[in-house]
């Protein structure tokens, strides 16, 4: 589920289930500014992310990545 519309996603990063989930938080922030998201669309997912369990997380974060 996409917190944007129309849908923004970010290009070039890979979620590896297992992954450390502050490293998959920090790669999405990093890739994210790079492509000028505002710092409040990044924290808008991060913080959505961060709500509930790991499962919730990688969905989130795939939910905004395109692969």
């Amino acid at each position: 589920m996409n917190l944007f519309n129309p849908p923004k996603l970010v290009k070039g990063i890979y979620i590896r289930f297992g992954e450390n989930p502050f490293v998959l938080l920090s790669s999405f922030s990093y890739q994210a500014s790079r492509q000028s998201w505002t710092q409040q669309e990044i924290s808008q997912v991060v913080t959505k992310a961060k709500k509930g369990n790991y499962m919730n997380l990688i969905k989130i974060l795939k939910a905004h990545i395109h692969q």
